[in-house]
């Protein structure tokens, strides 16, 4: 089931900072008052899903106190890739209309790739005691409860953006991601 998690996360974050970059690299970087639009609608999409994902759960009281940190590291995630678009679109603005050579794209894909996998193992560190006390029909919910919190690229042929902030169009931020 971790694997699972682990593994749907990981990709979830490499396709979402392949659409990022395809923004990036067609000069097509949000507006600042359209990156404080993103950060407010996925603050609100990221409340709602986390408080679905929680009721989903049908915690015990001694689960609750589980719940805390597990939620956290997930807002902290979030927080993180939405500080990175902002830092993307403000090296676009630095850099001007040319896109960053291949070289170049490489070596920011491996750093954000990092950063994503430390974040990744930080919500899987402080998930793992919360699902190891759940039950076995709490154990069942988590995964389909999880996969909402994720983005869902080319849905139905749509970009859903998971209240994390990756989606189709590349408004992103560049990715756990």
């Amino acid at each position: 089931m971790k694997k699972l998690l682990l593994t749907a996360v990981a990709l979830a974050g490499i396709a979402g900072s392949t659409f990022a970059y395809t923004a990036y690299a067609a000069n097509e970087p949000p507006s600042a008052a359209r990156m404080q639009q993103m950060q407010d609608e996925r603050a609100a999409m990221l409340d709602a899903h986390l408080a679905g994902f929680k009721a989903g759960l049908k915690l015990t009281g001694d689960q609750e106190k589980l719940w805390a940190p597990f939620e956290s590291a997930i807002r902290d995630a979030a927080k993180a890739r939405m500080d990175a678009m902002r830092q993307m679109r403000a090296a676009h603005e630095q850099q001007g209309a040319a896109p960053p050579s291949p070289i170049a794209h490489m070596q920011m894909m491996s750093e954000h790739m990092a950063k994503m996998s430390a974040e990744l193992k930080t919500v899987a560190d402080a998930g793992k005691p919360l699902y190891e006390a759940l039950n076995e029909a709490q154990q069942r919910n988590f995964a389909p409860l999880m996969h909402d919190l994720m983005p869902h690229e080319g849905h139905g042929g749509h970009g859903h953006k998971g209240p994390w902030g990756h989606g189709e169009d590349g408004e992103g931020p560049g990715e756990m991601q």
